[in-house]
Protein backbone atom coordinates (compact mmCIF):
# COMPACT_ATOMS: atom_id res chain seq x y z
CA UNK A 1 0.00 0.00 0.00
CA UNK A 2 1.66 3.34 -1.01
CA UNK A 3 2.19 6.46 0.96
CA UNK A 4 -0.76 8.16 -0.44
CA UNK A 5 -4.58 8.22 -0.15
CA UNK A 6 -5.54 4.95 1.59
CA UNK A 7 -3.62 5.66 5.25
CA UNK A 8 -3.68 8.99 6.80
CA UNK A 9 -1.72 10.23 9.99
CA UNK A 10 -3.48 12.76 12.70
CA UNK A 11 -1.60 15.31 11.12
CA UNK A 12 -3.14 15.14 7.88
CA UNK A 13 -6.47 14.90 9.52
CA UNK A 14 -5.30 18.13 10.74
CA UNK A 15 -4.76 19.66 7.83
CA UNK A 16 -8.08 18.80 6.08
CA UNK A 17 -10.18 19.64 8.93
CA UNK A 18 -8.47 22.66 10.65
CA UNK A 19 -9.41 20.64 13.94
CA UNK A 20 -6.64 20.45 16.43
CA UNK A 21 -5.19 16.98 16.62
CA UNK A 22 -5.61 17.16 20.68
CA UNK A 23 -9.41 17.76 19.92
CA UNK A 24 -9.27 15.05 16.98
CA UNK A 25 -8.02 12.79 20.25
CA UNK A 26 -10.66 13.81 22.85
CA UNK A 27 -13.74 13.00 20.04
CA UNK A 28 -11.59 9.81 19.15
CA UNK A 29 -11.38 8.71 23.16
CA UNK A 30 -15.02 10.09 24.60
CA UNK A 31 -17.23 9.54 21.65
CA UNK A 32 -15.75 6.66 20.02
CA UNK A 33 -16.11 8.84 16.71
CA UNK A 34 -12.90 7.16 15.05
CA UNK A 35 -11.35 4.11 15.24
CA UNK A 36 -7.83 3.96 14.08
CA UNK A 37 -5.12 1.34 13.26
CA UNK A 38 -2.06 1.67 14.98
CA UNK A 39 1.37 0.97 13.29
CA UNK A 40 4.28 -1.42 14.81
CA UNK A 41 5.49 2.17 16.70
CA UNK A 42 1.90 2.73 18.17
CA UNK A 43 1.40 5.59 15.69
CA UNK A 44 -2.55 6.04 15.08
CA UNK A 45 -3.52 5.82 11.02
CA UNK A 46 -7.15 6.28 9.65
CA UNK A 47 -8.47 5.38 6.12
CA UNK A 48 -10.77 7.50 4.08
CA UNK A 49 -14.08 6.38 5.21
CA UNK A 50 -12.25 7.91 8.69
CA UNK A 51 -11.29 11.11 6.69
CA UNK A 52 -14.90 11.80 5.92
CA UNK A 53 -16.40 11.64 9.43
CA UNK A 54 -14.34 13.73 10.85
CA UNK A 55 -14.89 16.64 7.85
CA UNK A 56 -18.30 16.00 8.45
CA UNK A 57 -18.26 16.05 12.37
CA UNK A 58 -16.20 19.08 12.32
CA UNK A 59 -18.92 20.62 9.34
CA UNK A 60 -21.54 20.43 11.64
CA UNK A 61 -19.37 21.17 14.79
CA UNK A 62 -18.50 24.35 13.52
CA UNK A 63 -22.10 25.21 12.58
CA UNK A 64 -23.30 24.97 16.10
CA UNK A 65 -24.18 21.32 16.83
CA UNK A 66 -22.99 19.97 19.90
CA UNK A 67 -20.29 17.41 19.49
CA UNK A 68 -22.14 15.05 21.84
CA UNK A 69 -25.36 14.87 19.55
CA UNK A 70 -23.35 14.43 16.57
CA UNK A 71 -21.87 11.80 18.19
CA UNK A 72 -24.98 9.85 18.97
CA UNK A 73 -26.08 10.19 15.00
CA UNK A 74 -25.48 7.22 13.06
CA UNK A 75 -23.03 8.08 10.05
CA UNK A 76 -25.69 8.13 7.35
CA UNK A 77 -27.87 11.05 9.56
CA UNK A 78 -24.69 12.88 9.78
CA UNK A 79 -24.05 12.98 6.11
CA UNK A 80 -27.86 13.66 6.35
CA UNK A 81 -27.72 16.68 7.89
CA UNK A 82 -24.67 18.31 6.59
CA UNK A 83 -26.67 18.15 3.03
CA UNK A 84 -29.39 19.71 4.27
CA UNK A 85 -27.02 22.32 6.51
CA UNK A 86 -25.00 23.00 3.16
CA UNK A 87 -28.16 23.50 1.02
CA UNK A 88 -29.61 25.80 3.39
CA UNK A 89 -26.14 28.27 3.62
CA UNK A 90 -23.02 26.32 1.71
CA UNK A 91 -20.38 28.04 3.10
CA UNK A 92 -16.47 28.56 1.74
CA UNK A 93 -15.27 25.80 4.67
CA UNK A 94 -18.14 23.51 3.29
CA UNK A 95 -17.65 24.00 -0.27
CA UNK A 96 -13.99 23.10 0.08
CA UNK A 97 -14.04 20.44 2.42
CA UNK A 98 -16.89 18.43 -0.15
CA UNK A 99 -14.26 18.96 -2.95
CA UNK A 100 -11.21 17.80 -0.67
CA UNK A 101 -13.51 14.63 -0.31
CA UNK A 102 -14.27 14.27 -3.99
CA UNK A 103 -11.13 14.78 -4.98
CA UNK A 104 -9.86 12.10 -2.30
CA UNK A 105 -12.06 9.68 -4.04
CA UNK A 106 -11.51 11.06 -8.03
CA UNK A 107 -15.56 12.02 -7.37
CA UNK A 108 -15.77 13.85 -10.61
CA UNK A 109 -19.56 13.96 -10.15
CA UNK A 110 -19.42 15.49 -7.01
CA UNK A 111 -16.75 17.83 -7.72
CA UNK A 112 -18.64 19.13 -10.99
CA UNK A 113 -21.95 19.26 -9.22
CA UNK A 114 -20.67 21.37 -6.00
CA UNK A 115 -18.64 23.63 -8.58
CA UNK A 116 -22.55 23.87 -10.71
CA UNK A 117 -24.20 24.86 -7.60
CA UNK A 118 -21.74 27.59 -6.29
CA UNK A 119 -21.59 29.03 -10.19
CA UNK A 120 -24.73 29.19 -10.34
CA UNK A 121 -25.24 31.23 -7.29
CA UNK A 122 -22.67 33.46 -7.73
CA UNK A 123 -20.98 33.60 -11.03
CA UNK A 124 -18.18 32.17 -12.63
CA UNK A 125 -15.88 34.74 -10.83
CA UNK A 126 -16.56 33.98 -7.65
CA UNK A 127 -16.20 30.46 -8.00
CA UNK A 128 -12.53 31.06 -9.32
CA UNK A 129 -12.03 33.22 -6.91
CA UNK A 130 -13.74 32.62 -3.45
CA UNK A 131 -13.63 28.39 -4.14
CA UNK A 132 -11.36 27.15 -6.58
CA UNK A 133 -8.23 29.30 -5.82
CA UNK A 134 -8.91 28.48 -2.05
CA UNK A 135 -8.72 24.93 -2.86
CA UNK A 136 -5.36 25.43 -4.95
CA UNK A 137 -3.87 26.95 -1.93
CA UNK A 138 -5.42 23.35 0.43
CA UNK A 139 -3.93 21.30 -1.90
CA UNK A 140 -0.60 22.92 -1.78
CA UNK A 141 -0.62 22.48 2.04
CA UNK A 142 -1.69 18.35 1.67
CA UNK A 143 0.80 18.01 -1.14
CA UNK A 144 3.23 19.63 1.39
CA UNK A 145 2.43 16.99 4.16
CA UNK A 146 2.56 14.12 1.51
CA UNK A 147 -1.92 13.69 2.28
CA UNK A 148 -2.02 13.25 -1.11
CA UNK A 149 -1.13 11.84 -4.15
CA UNK A 150 0.24 13.66 -7.53
CA UNK A 151 -3.19 12.13 -9.25
CA UNK A 152 -5.23 13.98 -7.48
CA UNK A 153 -3.35 16.78 -7.59
CA UNK A 154 -3.68 16.43 -11.53
CA UNK A 155 -7.31 14.92 -11.60
CA UNK A 156 -8.59 18.56 -9.85
CA UNK A 157 -6.36 20.92 -12.05
CA UNK A 158 -7.58 19.33 -15.07
CA UNK A 159 -11.41 19.60 -14.19
CA UNK A 160 -10.84 23.37 -13.58
CA UNK A 161 -8.80 23.82 -16.46
CA UNK A 162 -11.72 22.32 -18.34
CA UNK A 163 -14.16 24.53 -16.63
CA UNK A 164 -11.89 27.61 -17.56
CA UNK A 165 -11.63 26.40 -20.90
CA UNK A 166 -15.17 26.08 -21.63
CA UNK A 167 -16.69 29.27 -20.12
CA UNK A 168 -13.67 31.14 -22.46
CA UNK A 169 -14.82 29.27 -25.49
CA UNK A 170 -18.61 30.59 -24.49
CA UNK A 171 -17.28 34.44 -24.99
CA UNK A 172 -17.68 36.51 -28.16
CA UNK A 173 -13.61 37.36 -29.19
CA UNK A 174 -13.44 41.04 -28.63
CA UNK A 175 -13.17 43.10 -31.60
CA UNK A 176 -11.81 46.84 -31.73
CA UNK A 177 -8.68 48.75 -31.83
CA UNK A 178 -7.15 48.20 -28.50
CA UNK A 179 -4.04 46.62 -27.86
CA UNK A 180 -3.34 43.04 -28.28
CA UNK A 181 -3.21 41.02 -25.07
CA UNK A 182 -0.99 37.85 -25.62
CA UNK A 183 -0.83 35.27 -22.65
CA UNK A 184 1.62 33.28 -22.77
CA UNK A 185 4.23 30.86 -20.11
CA UNK A 186 8.21 30.68 -20.73
CA UNK A 187 9.92 28.02 -22.11
CA UNK A 188 9.52 25.15 -19.22
CA UNK A 189 6.77 27.06 -17.46
CA UNK A 190 3.63 24.87 -17.28
CA UNK A 191 1.08 26.05 -13.98
CA UNK A 192 -1.32 27.54 -16.58
CA UNK A 193 -4.66 27.74 -14.36
CA UNK A 194 -3.63 31.50 -13.58
CA UNK A 195 -3.36 32.01 -17.12
CA UNK A 196 -6.14 30.45 -18.24
CA UNK A 197 -8.32 32.19 -15.88
CA UNK A 198 -6.88 35.86 -16.73
CA UNK A 199 -7.57 35.05 -20.18
CA UNK A 200 -11.46 34.84 -19.26
CA UNK A 201 -11.30 37.55 -17.68
CA UNK A 202 -9.91 39.96 -20.42
CA UNK A 203 -11.92 38.70 -22.77
CA UNK A 204 -15.29 38.59 -20.63
CA UNK A 205 -13.64 42.45 -20.00
CA UNK A 206 -13.99 43.00 -24.10
CA UNK A 207 -10.36 43.18 -24.35
CA UNK A 208 -8.81 40.86 -27.28
CA UNK A 209 -6.55 38.05 -26.27
CA UNK A 210 -4.38 35.26 -28.43
CA UNK A 211 -3.60 32.54 -25.83
CA UNK A 212 -0.50 30.98 -26.31
CA UNK A 213 0.11 28.83 -23.37
CA UNK A 214 2.66 26.77 -21.99
CA UNK A 215 6.22 26.74 -23.03
CA UNK A 216 6.49 28.96 -26.00
CA UNK A 217 9.65 30.19 -26.76
CA UNK A 218 10.71 33.41 -27.13
CA UNK A 219 11.08 33.01 -31.06
CA UNK A 220 6.94 32.15 -31.02
CA UNK A 221 6.67 35.81 -29.93
CA UNK A 222 8.83 37.31 -32.34
CA UNK A 223 6.83 35.86 -35.04
CA UNK A 224 3.38 37.61 -33.00
CA UNK A 225 5.01 40.42 -33.37
CA UNK A 226 5.88 40.13 -37.11
CA UNK A 227 2.83 39.16 -38.19
CA UNK A 228 0.41 41.64 -36.11
CA UNK A 229 1.65 45.53 -36.49
CA UNK A 230 -0.17 47.24 -33.84
CA UNK A 231 0.20 47.57 -29.97
CA UNK A 232 0.61 44.00 -28.33
CA UNK A 233 0.82 43.50 -24.82
CA UNK A 234 2.76 40.30 -23.80
CA UNK A 235 1.31 38.69 -20.38
CA UNK A 236 2.81 35.99 -18.28
CA UNK A 237 2.71 34.49 -15.12
CA UNK A 238 6.27 33.13 -13.89
CA UNK A 239 5.75 30.38 -10.80
CA UNK A 240 8.93 28.07 -11.21
CA UNK A 241 10.62 29.26 -14.84
CA UNK A 242 12.98 31.03 -15.08
CA UNK A 243 14.62 31.05 -11.68
CA UNK A 244 14.63 33.87 -9.59
CA UNK A 245 18.40 34.12 -10.64
CA UNK A 246 17.16 34.15 -14.32
CA UNK A 247 14.25 36.16 -14.40
CA UNK A 248 16.50 39.54 -15.14
CA UNK A 249 18.20 38.50 -17.69
CA UNK A 250 15.21 36.96 -19.27
CA UNK A 251 13.30 40.09 -19.06
CA UNK A 252 16.17 41.92 -20.76
CA UNK A 253 16.17 39.27 -23.32
CA UNK A 254 12.27 39.95 -24.07
CA UNK A 255 13.10 43.26 -24.16
CA UNK A 256 15.94 42.98 -26.66
CA UNK A 257 14.20 40.58 -29.27
CA UNK A 258 10.99 42.75 -29.31
CA UNK A 259 12.35 46.32 -28.78
CA UNK A 260 9.70 48.28 -30.71
CA UNK A 261 7.65 50.85 -28.30
CA UNK A 262 4.28 49.31 -29.68
CA UNK A 263 5.48 45.98 -27.69
CA UNK A 264 4.99 46.14 -23.91
CA UNK A 265 5.38 43.10 -21.43
CA UNK A 266 3.39 42.22 -18.02
CA UNK A 267 5.45 39.26 -15.82
CA UNK A 268 4.00 38.61 -12.53
CA UNK A 269 4.64 35.85 -9.99
CA UNK A 270 7.28 34.57 -7.38
CA UNK A 271 10.19 34.37 -10.18
CA UNK A 272 10.08 38.05 -10.31
CA UNK A 273 9.10 39.38 -7.25
CA UNK A 274 12.49 40.47 -5.75
CA UNK A 275 12.80 42.63 -8.67
CA UNK A 276 12.15 46.29 -8.18
CA UNK A 277 10.06 48.12 -10.80
CA UNK A 278 12.83 50.41 -11.33
CA UNK A 279 15.50 47.52 -12.19
CA UNK A 280 12.90 46.26 -15.19
CA UNK A 281 13.59 47.17 -18.80
CA UNK A 282 11.40 49.96 -20.37
CA UNK A 283 8.45 48.95 -20.84
CA UNK A 284 7.83 46.10 -18.89
CA UNK A 285 5.44 45.98 -15.95
CA UNK A 286 6.17 44.00 -13.05
CA UNK A 287 3.64 42.69 -10.34
CA UNK A 288 3.55 40.68 -7.27
CA UNK A 289 0.96 37.72 -7.94
CA UNK A 290 -2.01 37.16 -10.12
CA UNK A 291 -4.56 39.33 -8.10
CA UNK A 292 -2.24 42.38 -8.77
CA UNK A 293 -2.10 41.58 -12.77
CA UNK A 294 -6.53 41.15 -12.09
CA UNK A 295 -6.99 44.53 -10.64
CA UNK A 296 -4.09 45.98 -12.88
CA UNK A 297 -5.69 44.82 -16.15
CA UNK A 298 -9.31 44.11 -15.16
CA UNK A 299 -10.44 45.80 -12.58
CA UNK A 300 -12.69 44.45 -9.02
CA UNK A 301 -15.86 42.46 -9.72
Amino acid sequence: MGPYLMRFHIRDLEQFTGVKAHTIRVWERRYGLLKPDRTDTNIRTYDLDELKTILNVAFLNQHGHKISRIAAMSPEERERMVRETAQGEPTPEGILNTLVVAMLGFDETVFERTCDEHEQQHGFRSLVEDVLVKLMERIGILWQSSAICPAQEHFVSNLMRQRLIVNTARLQPASGTGALNVLYLPEDEIHELGLLYLNYLLRANGQRTIYLGQSVPQSDLRQVVTLYGSAIRFITLLVVRPAPEDAKAYLAQLREAMPEDRVSFVAAGLTVRHIPQKEAPRGVLLLPDLNAVIAELVGPR
